[in-house]
């Protein structure tokens, strides 16, 4: 339904002075009107102005119209009394309002418009643009001016802080310039490819010949000759390289989907998994078609999103692919809400409720802030994919939570994710971050500082030094230069006895306790006596002022602390039982940021010779699926011992064709899962069993592949 624009009349039924009432509306932001929903008009209030509707609130004939106030309808009614008004009556929260004064400004003209020159202009009334050239005009003017509050008005709410913005301008320049021209040709080529093919899509939906199996099919059916084979497929699959991946979950979210028997149907809503074709027919026709020729219909993103938010319909995701291939400018190519939550909660301070409202009002932002030209249809590309891996790599740099751990199954990406964020996050810029690994023998002597051989006297004797381990020397470093971040990476950090490296260092890392330069939250160390020692008998030799962290040349004070811009990012496998050292002290004092397998990088990064897609990559992808299901449920060793995506990857070197074989995909399990599945296995099987549960493994691996 396409929104309607309200002319709504200041006054109210009970008379109240009319100047509290205005104050109100311009105050709180607000439509009231007087009458409650047993009269006509607050019927109508109640009833027929949607969410998302405008209401124009204006005084007067149509010859001498007063302006008060323009927004966008952003509650339901409510009959209440508000703080700020005189009396009780029913009330609508506006939005991205139009002022008075721009109002004024805007050139309004009610002559010949609905009302004409009515004695009584009715309370409520509205527009009709297509009827009315007077209405049409007067709406075509208040829809480019509230566009115009929507921009300025986000803006205003920005949450960045003018130093974030600059960051986030750097880190986007520095972005577009390393992207190669065949990578902007081939990302231009593919969108002007697959918007020529969605227009095939779109023509049928508004011309009502869009069939079921246009919509549902397999790829394999002589009847999936559209483009991508069928619009599930097209809107999932072969979108997704440059229009970003809208997954459903399952297939079953499309609310109709041909079962693999290619005879019969699943409906979802109706909890039918066998139904005919007729039944399909039928609930495709009722409640699939409509909805799809009411998004594609409609210009307006916030109406798009208004209909897909009310859609009875699983797979909203694929519904906002629909509105991005309508028009590229007015959404980020991400469909996560989890991401989308993120980037909202970074850029701005507003209470949009609804997952694609905060897509689009942080695309307009991002659009503005970083001077996005819309018309490239590469650099729209671009932007959300820059956005994708901004919001990704704050992940692990959270200023909230400066202390972060990485953990899940060997093989997810937890080392490679994080050296790629701090990459981008550093601009290249490698002297901000150090990657260290841990291991049995580590010390609070490699880590903070302590007496350690350094060569051999004249006399042939061991010498040994004050030296400072790789934490402090970094924490020194990153206290030099207190406007950038640094970060400080340990792999494998449940390989070492954490307590005992850390000593006494381990609550300076905590948020509240972090060095700010106050000199509040300083700590001595086991070594900060004899550094303050060397220092009193040797005050011309300058290396040991170098060993302190900071060094009160008043009364002699050595003490070190963690600067408030070093953020400490450790990584583990969970498979590993020496995750243990982790006790409760260490565990609270970081955020745990799982990693599992993930299915749709096998999916979109799996090439043939690194290059082509695999035909039936699909089908290994519910294979990966199958076995890592298998390990962690049939076998009972949980989610710990699933294998990464990094694994199953390696199938791009083995596949001699561009499809993969049950032979590929034994050749994959014996080289690469068999030695460590069967290890995992030792620890709950006997001997006997472990080559039965090893080939029932590899069966379960094997049996989707056909």
């Amino acid at each position: 339904m396409k929104r309607k624009y309200w002319v709504l009349s200041p006054n109210v039924m009970n008379g109240a002075d009319e100047t509290e009432w205005k104050n109100a509306i311009n105050n709180l932001k607000r439509a009231f009107i007087g009458y409650d929903d047993q009269h006509r008009f607050g019927q109508m209030f109640k009833n027929d102005i949607r969410i998302g509707d405008v209401i124009l609130i204006a005084q007067g004939q149509n010859s001498n119209k007063k302006f008060f106030l323009c927004g966008f309808v952003d509650s339901e009614a409510k009959y209440e009394h508000l703080d700020g008004t005189p009396e009780t009556v029913q009330n609508r929260k506006l939005k991205f309002t139009i002022p008075k004064e721009r109002l004024d400004k805007l050139g309004l003209d009610f002559n010949d418009s609905t009302w004409g020159e009515s004695k009584q202009p009715a309370t409520l009334y509205h527009l009709k643009p297509n009827e009315v050239q007077a209405d049409k005009k007067i709406v075509n003017l208040l829809a480019a001016e509230l566009e115009k509050q929507i921009i300025k008005q986000l803006m205003e709410n920005i949450k960045l802080s003018a130093e974030r913005q600059a960051q986030i301008k750097t880190l986007w320049n520095k972005f577009k310039s390393e992207t190669k021209e065949e990578d902007r040709k081939f990302s231009n080529d593919e969108v002007e490819k697959r918007i020529a093919e969605w227009q095939l899509y779109k023509d049928k939906i508004l011309n009502d010949t869009l069939s079921l199996d246009d919509y549902t099919n397999t790829l394999s059916s002589s009847t999936a000759t559209m483009p991508g084979g069928y619009l599930c497929n097209f809107l999932e699959r072969a979108t997704r390289i440059v229009l970003g991946s809208s997954k459903p979950g399952t297939a079953f979210n499309f609310e109709v989907k041909l079962n693999d028997d290619n005879i019969t149907y699943h409906i979802k809503s109706t909890n039918q998994s066998n139904a005919s074709r007729q039944e399909a027919e039928n609930y495709f026709n009722e409640n699939i078609k409509d909805l799809l020729k009411n998004i594609v219909s409609q210009t307006d993103p916030l109406e798009k999103i208004q209909l897909v938010e009310n859609a009875n319909y699983s797979a909203k995701q694929i519904l906002m692919k629909l509105a991005v291939l309508d028009n590229l400018s007015d959404f980020l190519y991400i469909y996560s809400t989890q991401w989308l939550e993120e980037l909202y909660n970074e850029f701005i301070d507003g209470d949009a409720e609804s997952i694609f409202t905060k897509n689009h009002q942080v695309c307009i932002i991002a659009k503005k802030l970083l001077e996005v030209n819309e018309q490239d249809k590469n650099e729209l590309v671009l932007l959300s994919r820059f956005l994708w891996r901004f919001v990704n790599s704050k992940a692990i740099a959270d200023i909230n939570n400066p202390n972060v751990i990485m953990y899940g199954p060997p093989g997810t990406g937890k080392t490679f994710s994080a050296k790629n964020s701090l990459d981008f996050v550093c601009q290249g810029d490698t002297s901000r971050y150090e990657v260290l690994q841990f291991h049995p023998s580590f010390t609070y002597e490699d880590f903070i500082e302590g007496i350690k051989p350094k060569g051999v006297s004249k006399d042939g004797n061991i010498r040994f030094e004050l030296v400072n381990g790789v934490f402090k020397n970094f924490c020194i470093k990153a206290k030099k230069q207190p406007k950038k971040d640094f970060y400080f990476v340990v792999d494998e950090i449940n390989r070492a006895n954490l307590s005992t490296v850390f000593g006494e260092t381990l609550s300076l890392l905590e948020k509240d306790y972090r060095d700010d330069g106050s000199g509040r939250n300083l700590r001595k160390t086991q070594y900060s006596a004899l550094i303050e020692q060397l220092i009193k008998d040797n005050p011309t030799v300058a290396e040991y002022k170098d060993l302190a962290y900071d060094y009160n040349a008043i009364n002699g004070d050595v003490k070190f602390g963690v600067p408030k811009n070093v953020f400490f990012i450790g990584m583990m496998n969970d498979v590993d039982k020496s995750i243990d050292a982790f006790d409760l002290a260490l565990r609270r004092r970081f955020k745990w940021i799982g990693k599992d397998c993930d299915y749709e990088v096998i999916e979109e990064e799996t090439r043939f010779k690194g290059k082509d897609e695999f035909h039936n990559i699909g089908q290994y992808v519910k294979a990966c699926e199958k076995l890592n299901n298998y390990i962690s449920n049939d076998l009972g060793l949980g989610k710990s011992y699933e294998f990464g995506h990094s694994f199953f990857m390696k199938i791009g070197d083995i596949a001699k064709r561009k499809e993969i074989t049950a032979n590929n995909v034994e050749t994959l399990f014996n080289l690469f899962l068999r030695p460590t599945l069967k290890e995992y296995l030792r620890a709950v099987f006997a001997e006997s069993e472990l080559d039965s549960k090893l080939d029932e493994a590899l069966n379960k691996f094997k049996e989707t592949i056909k």
